[in-house]
């Protein structure tokens, strides 16, 4: 099944079932080398990716919350159906408020790991490492643990 899921993301698919709670949107990204952000929320869970990016023209991409069954959520941030031919200078996203469990990355295949990083409620890119290749991101966090 993960093979499946890493092949629909690289061709631009996003593999979430989407039902009537989940929060779609679509947002432009410019190539205009300005650090700019977009946001999503689903009840009191807040998605945010923030990036810059330089080359070719506007490109539309789209941003999915999902709640899962078990307490945590999934953030999907792709251009569907087409990989970007953009280049990134720099990404971030964060599912705000959530620990961050786990994160695939794609551009025309999955992202070595060393090419970003993961804090315990951030993913982001390895200044020197990341190739500048972004085309889907998937985030899944949970709430955190809290010590007794």
């Amino acid at each position: 099944m993960k093979q499946v899921v890493a092949f629909l993301l690289v061709v631009g698919v996003a593999v979430v079932a989407c039902s009537a709670e989940d929060s779609v949107t679509h947002f432009d990204v410019k190539p205009n080398g300005q650090h700019t952000h977009h946001s999503a929320k689903l009840g009191s869970t807040t998605c945010v990716f923030s990036f810059a990016t330089v080359g070719g023209t506007n490109e539309d991409w789209q941003m999915t919350i999902k709640e899962n069954g078990d307490k945590s959520f999934t953030c999907v941030i792709e251009r569907p159906m087409k990989g970007s031919y953009l280049f990134f200078q720099k990404f971030s996203a964060s599912l705000m408020g959530l620990e961050i469990s786990n994160v695939e990355a794609y551009a025309k295949n999955q992202l070595q790991s060393s090419e970003y990083k993961v804090d315990s409620d951030t993913v982001s890119h390895v200044e020197g490492k990341f190739q500048s290749a972004l085309s889907a991101l998937m985030i899944t966090a949970k709430p955190a643990r809290k010590e007794l």
